[in-house]
């Protein structure tokens, strides 16, 4: 799902647009929206606060940390980190709701 997005609106990146901010680390080679780090860290928190309730607000505030690390690397615009936890949370909540019918949980 965020690589079709990438794909479809193939947004440039901070960088791209405004030379004046610089990243140490460079830009990855493909569009910026969503963001990937976002949505797979939004998933990943929606999943592990299933299997370990008690740790769901930790594992929440994990995702928006990775996520705004993007935003302020420079690599993402807030629109491609906020969409993309929102995207990443429910992926997750599908793949919760699947493993619940199949009796994988």
């Amino acid at each position: 799902m965020c690589w079709d997005t990438k794909n479809y609106y193939y947004n440039p990146r901070p960088t791209q647009l405004n030379p004046a901010i610089k990243t140490l680390t460079g830009i990855p080679n493909f569009p910026a929206y969503i963001s990937g780090h976002s949505t797979f860290s939004g998933a990943a928190a929606a999943i592990l606060g299933h299997i370990i309730p008690a740790r769901a607000s930790a594992y929440d505030a994990m995702a928006r940390e990775a996520s705004m690390s993007r935003m302020y690397g420079g690599i993402h615009f807030r629109s491609d980190c906020e969409v993309g936890l929102t995207v990443g949370k429910n992926v997750g909540g599908y793949a919760i709701k699947r493993a619940l019918i199949d009796g994988a949980e």
